[in-house]
């Protein structure tokens, strides 16, 4: 399987899956974890190299993500508040409000009361629009295949 297969499948499809079938908190931490799947991909080390998360992480944000995501990284802030809580809690950070579309409590990213809304769609979709853009830079040759241990499930 070539990196770019592993992430349309394992990272886009599997995504779009968990929110078409409405696991939306499923399909959100997910996405999070997967950034940091996109950073490893596109650092030197290997694939599996040890103590590589903030890294990683802060990598796919700045390279891939548009730049409503670069001002909420700095101070580890994003990777903080999403991926350590999500990670290590199953849940967000204390400054997070999750919420649907459908819920129309504001915009996607939009500060309120000190607390940043994350409009679980948006997000996936943001998500997707960066995994893709790593598959266009693999494919082009700007970022180099990786070897990586995977077991195709049956």
């Amino acid at each position: 399987m070539t990196n770019q297969e592993f992430i349309q499948i394992m990272l886009i499809q599997e995504t779009q899956k968990l929110l078409d079938a409405k696991f939306y908190n499923t399909a959100f931490f997910m996405a999070i974890q997967g950034i940091e799947t996109l950073g490893a991909f596109m650092d030197k080390k290997p694939f599996a190299a040890k103590a590589q998360s903030k890294k990683r992480f802060h990598l796919a944000i700045r390279e891939l993500f548009s730049k409503n995501y670069h001002s909420l990284a700095n101070n580890g802030w994003l990777y903080n508040q999403l991926r350590c809580n999500s990670v290590h809690l199953s849940n967000t950070g204390g400054f997070v409000i999750l919420t649907l579309r459908a819920e129309k409590k504001g915009p996607h990213l939009q500060e309120i009361l000190g607390k940043r809304l994350f409009v679980i769609e948006d997000f996936i979709l943001d998500f997707h629009n960066a995994s893709n853009r790593l598959i266009e830079f693999l494919e082009k040759g700007d970022v180099k295949q990786k070897i990586m241990a995977y077991n195709k499930q049956l």
